[in-house]
């Protein structure tokens, strides 16, 4: 559907353990793909990761009902994406707790380190980050209910 250029890409910590945790580079210099499934109308956004962080690609969701991501506008070239859910080793789902309350969700508190729940992007120029923002919005007018997480 789309290509972006981005220079970097951070991951974000959420909580109170974003204040003393170092940001970590995910991605350097590469691409961000955004590609439809066909079959389901879902879209996909798609950026290599650094081989120093993991080896593969950071794959997310832009129109999931179930687990939709949120893109805000930093100032610059960059913006935060939100509500991501991508687990840190590839090829495995976090596992669920067998008790499930409102305050976490079913998830323990020792799988949120262990998920990218947040990035920063910063794109190679403000006219990339624009198009990306507006490609987010017009994707995100039909929300597909029903999709698996990312691995």
């Amino acid at each position: 559907m789309a290509s972006y250029k981005t220079e970097k890409t951070l991951r974000v910590h959420e909580g109170v353990g974003k204040v003393i945790k170092f940001e970590e580079q995910m991605c350097a210099m590469e691409t961000l793909r955004l590609w439809e499934e066909e079959e389901s109308g879902a879209v996909v956004g798609m950026l290599h990761f650094s081989a120093q962080f993991r080896n593969g690609y950071m794959m997310f969701y832009l129109n999931s009902a179930d687990h939709p991501v949120r893109i805000r506008d930093e100032g610059g070239r960059s913006v935060k994406v939100k509500g991501l859910h991508i687990p840190l080793e590839p090829d495995r789902r976090v596992e669920r707790s067998h008790s499930m309350n409102e305050k976490n969700q079913g998830r323990r508190k020792s799988d949120a380190s262990k998920l990218i729940t947040g990035a920063k992007i910063e794109f190679a120029s403000e006219n990339e980050k624009v198009e990306f923002i507006g490609m987010v919005t017009q994707v995100q007018r039909q929300m597909i209910e029903g999709l698996q997480e990312m691995r």
